[in-house]
């Protein structure tokens, strides 16, 4: 009762459903998350499918995301997954479509592992981890982004706000002080905050500043090969990994008109399906699917069948779409699998007694 209670309370307090609300709820929820048996937060969510995410393990770090999110290390990605085969079975994709077309929830508490933006580590330091441990995941891929060929702005952002960090000369640099006064946006006494505020609309205002500073991203993706290569791919479906779509070029779908959400997601579904011969269609929205309006998600799912299962990002939560599917960040701070699972399931319930568990699309 008294954790319901403090739950209660604190909804009221801090729910406002803006962008990093749901992280520092989780957050909060931890300490309270972990004394719970997982297998007791199933039982009472009746909520036996979890779709955990990542984007990349390393044990270095990484000057592209380090800026960005907190990067897990090996010993703790291996520890995540200790815990996922302790309390759930791995499922594969096949195994997910075919519950959504027989309209079944799974027998056993099961879980199915993602990865986004198709960066190499998945293919250095991640899949012979989940090789090992009999795991199978599905990684979503930018096809514009295949063979380093290009790079996501955001990307670019963590590179220069790195850059910036190593260097506080660059700051004091006339044209780069000109930069930062044109486009600070409010922010001109925090140069990461000005740089992380370009969106995919103004991006080419960090081509701009990389200039400025002679950062060169394409140099950067011939040496560092961030991205995974085609060749990479083959061989890792010849391995048993999955492969969907993360559109194009990574853009906030919010941004985006409805034409060209449909074209984003169509283009780089062909591109990725064709090129690799993949007898499967899937798509996972970058960033978020906040916001998306039902006819987006008629025309993919259901008009014109571009894909055959999507998948969000909001954490434990239905959704009005069944063959749409909301997957658990597990890149939030320093918490472990545990305490963001969690925390979910109690997140979940709290939502439940509000009616706000399900997304209802307009």
């Amino acid at each position: 009762m008294q954790i319901v209670l403090y739950l209660h309370s604190l909804f009221h307090i801090k729910c406002n459903a803006m962008a990093g609300y749901r992280e520092k709820f989780i957050k909060a929820l931890r300490h309270i998350g972990s004394t719970i048996p997982t297998r007791l937060l199933i039982s009472v969510t009746k909520q036996k499918l979890i779709v955990p995410v990542y984007h990349i393990i390393s044990d270095e770090p990484v000057d592209h995301i380090s800026p960005l999110y907190p990067i897990k290390n090996v010993k703790d990605f291996i520890k995540d997954l200790d815990f996922l085969l302790k309390n759930y079975t791995p499922i594969d994709y096949y195994n997910l479509k075919a519950l959504i077309d027989n309209g079944k929830s799974p027998g056993k508490n099961s879980f199915l592992l993602t990865f986004d933006d198709g960066l190499r580590e998945f293919h250095d330091i991640i899949s012979p981890i989940l090789l090992q441990k009999g795991i199978p995941s599905i990684c979503f891929l930018n096809s514009d982004f295949i063979d380093n060929k290009k790079m996501f702005y955001r990307y670019k952002a963590g590179l220069l706000i790195n850059a910036f960090s190593k260097n506080a000369m660059l700051l004091k640099k006339d044209n780069v002080l000109k930069w930062f006064y044109l486009h600070s946006l409010g922010k001109q006494n925090n140069f990461s905050k000005t740089i992380l505020s370009v969106n995919f609309r103004n991006q080419r205002f960090l081509d701009d500043l990389a200039q400025l500073i002679n950062l060169d991203f394409n140099q950067y993706l011939l040496e560092q090969q961030p991205y995974l290569t085609g060749l990479q791919i083959n061989s890792l479906i010849n391995k048993g990994f999955y492969f969907g779509s993360h559109s194009c070029n990574h853009p906030e779908y919010s941004y985006l008109s409805m034409h060209e959400q449909i074209q984003q997601t169509k283009e780089s579904v062909i591109e990725i399906t064709n090129r690799f011969s993949l007898s499967y269609k899937t798509f996972a929205f970058p960033f978020t699917d906040y916001g998306v309006s039902k006819d987006f998600f008629q025309t993919i799912l259901e008009k014109e069948k571009i894909v055959d299962v999507s998948f969000g990002c909001a954490g434990l939560k239905r959704d009005t779409f069944c063959r749409h599917i909301q997957r658990i960040p597990f890149e939030i701070f320093d918490l472990s699998a545990k305490e963001i699972v969690n925390a979910e399931y109690i997140y979940f319930l709290l939502k439940s007694i509000f009616g706000k568990n399900v997304i209802i699309r307009k």
